[in-house]
């Protein structure tokens, strides 16, 4: 399980998880834990964001597990200090949503969060069969299908503001243009389409796979002079990136280009 603060690996570039990315080969183990104090942190960060950039896009703080292996949920979910249970966190075995989870952790940020999972205990360290997110990534707040191409440069540079909120700020100042969109869909077998439209002329974008995204690049619809961006293939998220070799950098496609 990797606690995924930010929606790609460039979180190994915050001091407090480099630790985690350059244990190699180290095993998860039954028990699998990481630090609470992160997130009341990171939460705070995050609601200084102003509201003139949260009119596109805003995070959803939605904690939950997500399975990507097709294996089964961990036994359990909880606060440790000292090997000692603190609090409970209850999640549920449907859709992997954890209610109280910003609450707890935020309350005792002295603790451990740890997640008893036997089935993985074999794994590297940075597997991602049993996956953790809090939510948040800068998402559009609305996804009819169809986005402005003002629409699509604000994005751009709303989202590098909430990316930049989630690094030390010694480190904020290296973070990228956020000016590729990263579309995921919500079924996790649909293929997405992407269109740019100049005038009646439908242009087909190349998209470039990611992950669990499929990312297309601003300049391109800029270039082509396009009024605005069509999105098909059913329903879908969209969030402002950096370029898919400034994630590849981080180890966000390993996943997608070993398979």
């Amino acid at each position: 399980m990797k606690y995924a603060i930010l929606p790609f690996t460039l979180i190994a570039l915050c001091s407090n998880s480099v630790a985690a990315f350059a244990a190699g080969e180290k095993l998860r183990g039954e028990t699998f834990c990481f630090p609470a104090k992160d997130v009341p942190k990171l939460v705070s960060e995050l609601g200084e964001v102003k509201a003139e950039r949260r009119d596109i896009v805003d995070v959803r703080l939605k904690p939950r597990f997500i399975i990507k292996d097709d294996g089964i949920w961990p036994d359990r979910f909880y606060l440790s200090k000292d090997g000692e249970l603190v609090t409970e966190m209850p999640f549920s075995r449907e859709t992997g949503a954890v209610p109280s989870f910003i609450e707890a952790a935020s309350a005792r940020p002295d603790t451990d969060i740890c997640v008893d999972d036997p089935t993985r205990a074999d794994r590297p360290y940075d597997d991602e069969g049993l996956y953790f997110e809090m939510g948040l990534a800068p998402l559009f707040k609305s996804t009819p299908g169809k986005h402005s191409l003002a629409e699509l440069e604000e994005a751009a540079k709303d989202g590098k503001k909430f990316y930049k909120k989630m690094l030390p700020s010694a480190l904020a100042i290296f973070m990228p243009d956020t000016d590729y969109f990263g579309i995921r869909m919500r079924d996790r077998e649909a293929v997405p389409t992407a269109a740019a439209f100049s005038g009646d002329i439908e242009n087909i974008l190349e998209l470039e796979p990611v992950n669990d995204m499929w990312v297309v690049s601003l300049d391109d619809i800029e270039d082509l002079d396009a009024s605005y961006l069509v999105i098909g293939g059913g329903e879908y998220d969209l969030q402002p990136v950096p370029s898919p070799k400034t994630m590849r950098k981080f180890g966000m496609a390993d996943a997608v280009e070993e398979e």
